[in-house]
């Protein structure tokens, strides 16, 4: 946490950085060539959307998709002025009724959205801005890339020789998943803080939006159940979130110009 919250003060620091892997490790090369990756990533990206149009369930309520749209361009702006290999992305939020997931990411700036999760917990723009924030972090981080780099690990490149055999294979056993877990615990946490940052250069209310994670809590300990995913409980991750935000409001109250 403190190598990301360092990370997040150079963001806006203007010093440049070099990406480390969430646990800390030295980095090893990836197996697949970005390019190769990125590309079976948007493929499944779009095969999501593909089934949403065939199913009919992308949303349509132009009021939700035009908020969505513009928190996404709020996102994608401040990413674009923290990592500069961003700064001609262009960022999209697709809302899709019951996609299953309340929101993921995917490299090229597609980030997926659960309109039914977006209803349920009635979220503001502040909280939208916190949710994409943390998805957009994903991809600046390039988790995705990670993933099928353990899979050409734990598998041997040799069965899944390029990244779109990588990630059927991936999708194809929940077995894998479970294995990825510890990684993917830390891949979270660093999307938290990482995209604290991000969401911190919006300029959107901060406490506005952390009372997204009391919206999660109450999700969480209702009829839900317990958080089964690879994200902290709720409290953790606000704690999480906060630090980064006061550590960065800190950075810029010394230097004389604080975002609020």
């Amino acid at each position: 946490m403190k190598t990301c919250i360092a990370v997040a003060v150079l963001f806006f620091g203007g010093v440049c950085y070099a990406q480390a892997p969430p646990d800390g490790r030295p980095q090893s090369q990836a197996a697949y060539p970005e390019s190769e990756a990125a590309a079976a990533w948007r493929g499944l990206a779009a095969s999501y959307v593909r089934k949403a149009l065939k199913d009919q369930t992308l949303d349509q309520d132009p009021a939700l998709n035009a908020r969505v749209d513009a928190v996404m361009a709020a996102v994608g702006a401040a990413v674009a002025a923290i990592d500069s290999r961003f700064a001609n992305s262009p960022w999209k939020a697709i809302l899709i009724q019951d996609f299953g997931h309340g929101a993921a990411a995917f490299p090229g700036g597609t980030i997926l959205v659960d309109a039914k999760f977006v209803r349920t917990l009635q979220l503001n723009d502040d909280e939208l801005a916190l949710i994409l924030a943390h998805e957009a972090a994903h991809v600046v981080a390039g988790h995705a890339s990670v993933k099928l780099s353990f899979m050409a690990e734990y598998l041997g490149k040799e069965k899944v020789p390029t990244a779109r055999t990588a990630l059927l294979e991936f999708l194809a056993k929940d077995f894998y998943a479970a294995v990825y877990r510890p990684t993917a615990q830390l891949q979270e946490r660093e999307a938290d803080a990482v995209g604290a940052a991000i969401f911190f250069a919006t300029g959107y209310d901060t406490q506005r939006a952390l009372r997204l994670f009391d919206k999660l809590a109450v999700f969480e300990s209702g009829e839900n159940g317990p958080v089964t995913d690879s994200h902290d409980a709720a409290r953790i991750r606000k704690q999480a979130v906060s630090a980064v935000i006061a550590d960065l409001q800190q950075f810029h109250a010394r230097r004389g110009r604080a975002p609020r």
